[in-house]
């Protein structure tokens, strides 16, 4: 079948711009701009046209799965699948799920045959406390990067404007020392800033580094950007003015979105992304939801049953990436949930492209009262935000009746004042009983993950497998 949207060329006025999207090409054997010109075009179609395309490509990745990847050849045989019999996303909706521990288990078979020669070993973070190792080759490495480029233009930002990222996952912050990524980096203006160690005096560096240079945008994880935000604000130091401030890795929750413009951003933009899948959903300047990149992912949002959740309601959400041949990953379930929103038609911004209306964070970071209701760290966030000495939290729930709260309070604090202590006590026994037995530390840093994400909520009852 030939692809509805053949590639164009597309002026690129900045000549470092122009030199790596040739040297892209090379590598990938012209797979990035075919990519990068197309959605270009197909964010501005209409909903209908951005579905057709989407369908397109997946019912091509299912047949590849069904003739090429062992683990799917055997899956869809067990459940009666068959590639052919897909002919609407209500047929796709009824191939099985799988979860990370799955592809962690089999991802020999994963790994297809066909395109083993040249491929990049990968692996996530292991956020969720288990590392998963995946596969890339140059194309689709090419392809989602095609995508990390065009969600930083929902930004504001033309390609080869600075661009600086507060990270902090240690194997991204090494691998940006290959050659490879020193030219990534040259031709995009782009810098580093290592969101690992932030304390008085790299946060003072940081800000006078971001003074300097100027950047039309920062990307960071949340709690980062709301960290040097806090700083910033305390210090009582100039407003830094940045045009734009893309969050991901963490919910950003309205408070922390606030704190972000108070001191640092003129507009804040979250976005959502799996390392395994790469870019999946990215605001746009409307903020009213995030554009899933349906070009490249398809973005389910299902209930408890595994129907597609109501509008306005939370769901799993469930993972297949279009653009990676090499270990497809299909209906893939890491425990992320979202709020669907239905059919939008065209957004304001005038692309046609899905939407989801934000992420609510991973199934193990919702707590659990003794009655079985599930708490998602939103409520906390909320709870906190109204607590002048908290600048940052976790909540742990060890058992049903053990809760650890880690405390990070203003500089001069060194307990939480009674004050601002009872109530939230109060607040914990009215939620979970009289019968929680709540321990609060204080500390100078909260620890992260292996990653550098931050996980506000982390429930160890009834673990489940993701």
């Amino acid at each position: 079948m030939v692809d509805p949207y053949p590639s164009r060329d597309v002026p690129l006025v900045n000549p470092r711009v122009r030199a790596l999207f040739a040297l892209l090409d090379l590598r990938s054997g012209g797979a990035f701009s075919r990519e990068y010109d197309t959605i270009l075009r197909t964010q501005w179609d209409t909903p209908e046209r951005v579905r057709a395309l989407q369908f397109h490509r997946l019912t091509a990745l299912l047949r590849h799965a069904e003739r090429s990847v062992p683990y799917y050849q055997k899956r869809f045989a067990e459940h009666g699948v068959r590639a052919a019999d897909v002919k609407d996303f209500a047929d796709f909706a009824r191939i099985p799920t799988v979860t990370r521990r799955d592809i962690v288990e089999n991802a020999d078979r994963v790994l297809s045959p066909v395109r083993r020669s040249k491929v990049t070993r990968k692996a996530t973070g292991g956020s969720t406390g288990e590392r998963m190792v995946f596969y890339r080759d140059a194309e689709s490495m090419a392809r989602n990067f095609a995508h990390v480029l065009r969600n930083h233009t929902w930004t504001g930002l033309t390609l080869g404007e600075s661009h600086v990222l507060l990270w902090g996952a240690h194997f991204d912050l090494r691998a940006q020392q290959q050659v490879a990524n020193r030219v990534i980096n040259f031709c995009l203006r782009q810098r580093y800033l290592d969101a690992f160690h932030m304390n008085r005096q790299s946060m003072t560096q940081y800000y006078h580094r971001l003074r300097e240079r100027r950047p039309r945008l920062v990307s960071s994880y949340v709690t980062a950007a709301t960290t040097l935000s806090d700083y910033i604000t305390d210090a009582g130091l100039d407003h830094l003015g940045i045009p734009a401030v893309a969050t991901t890795a963490e919910v950003l929750f309205p408070e922390r979105r606030d704190r972000i413009r108070a001191a640092l951003a003129q507009e804040v933009y979250d976005r959502v992304g799996c390392r395994e899948i790469g870019n999946t959903a990215h605001e746009c300047n409307a903020h009213d939801g995030l554009h899933v990149n349906a070009e490249h992912t398809v973005m389910e949002v299902v209930d408890e049953q595994g129907h597609a959740a109501a509008p306005g309601t939370e769901g799993e959400v469930l993972y297949t990436s279009l653009g990676n041949y090499v270990f497809p990953l299909i209906r893939y379930r890491v425990g992320d949930y979202a709020v669907a929103a239905g059919e939008t038609g065209q957004c304001r911004c005038g692309r046609g492209l899905p939407k989801i209306r934000g992420l609510r964070g991973r199934v193990s970071d919702m707590l659990t009262t003794p009655d079985g209701t599930k708490v998602h760290g939103e409520y906390f966030s909320h709870l906190f935000y109204n607590t002048p000495s908290v600048l940052e939290f976790r909540v742990v729930q060890e058992t049903a009746h053990d809760i650890v709260v880690w405390l990070r309070l203003r500089d001069t604090l060194t307990r939480l004042p009674p004050v601002e202590l009872d109530p939230l006590r109060r607040a914990f026994t009215d939620l979970f009983g009289s019968n929680v037995v709540l321990e609060v530390r204080v500390v100078d840093e909260i620890p992260k993950t292996a990653s550098g994400k931050h996980r506000f909520t982390e429930s160890r009852v009834g673990a489940t497998e993701q």
